[in-house]
């Protein structure tokens, strides 16, 4: 009887082998926003419009409206039209 363990379970299940794992990735196209959709966005959402109701004025999805609020953080410019719209609306 030896006291050496030996192992009794061949390498054929991988974990011998180098792995080779490929990424696949794709590419997507990439629409930029222009100042003026940013800006009529920010309009929209002043006047308490959803994200749906904006992407389909865009022909954009509602996350992608989303994401540009989010990124490039409109939500003061946003509060502060909001205010201007109810200031001219009350005077």
């Amino acid at each position: 009887m030896s006291l050496i363990f030996k192992p009794r379970i061949s390498f054929s299940f991988g974990s011998g082998r180098s792995s080779t794992v490929k990424n696949k990735t794709v590419h997507r196209e990439e629409v930029v926003w222009s100042d003026a959709d940013i800006e009529k966005l920010v309009v929209l959402r002043a006047m308490r419009c959803t994200y749906r109701e904006c992407g389909t004025s865009f022909s954009r999805s509602a996350p992608a409206c989303s994401n540009v609020v989010q990124t490039k953080d409109l939500y003061r410019a946003i509060n502060k039209k909001r205010a201007e719209i109810m200031a001219n609306v009350t005077k």
